[in-house]
């Protein structure tokens, strides 16, 4: 009973902080647009520096039986949009996989990418 009590206090607290890890962009008030948000795949890092500031996903799913079919192009479009949040300009080591939907999913059909948004450095 003592370490579920522990549990339930802590869990929360070590969840919140991890909040504050990502840096604070106070002050930068330009806008991104998802389209201007550069993709590199794993074989083709950037040739610039840069800083990382997050770990971004996408995800594609068919969600009607006769629907279009999950795809990478939609699932690298919902990624781009995750990095718009945190104002990146690119997105590297990115990786995409077909999911075998389970049983109780209301997807026919999933692709998930996942990749690293960073900032260039000056």
């Amino acid at each position: 009973m003592r370490y579920r009590l522990i549990a339930l206090v802590l869990t929360p607290l070590l969840g919140l902080s991890a909040c504050s890890i990502l840096p604070q962009m106070a002050g930068q008030s330009y806008q991104i647009d998802s389209g201007d948000i550069s993709v590199y795949r794993t074989d083709n890092p950037p040739g610039q520096a840069y800083e990382l500031i997050s770990v971004v996903n996408g995800e594609s799913c068919q969600r009607q039986f006769n629907g279009s079919k999950a795809s990478n192009e939609d699932a690298i479009r919902a990624l781009r949009a995750d990095a718009v949040q945190f104002k990146a300009h690119a997105v590297i080591d990115t990786q995409c996989f077909s999911l075998k939907p389970a049983a109780d999913s209301i997807c026919y059909s999933e692709v998930s990418c996942v990749g690293r948004a960073i900032q260039w450095r000056d």
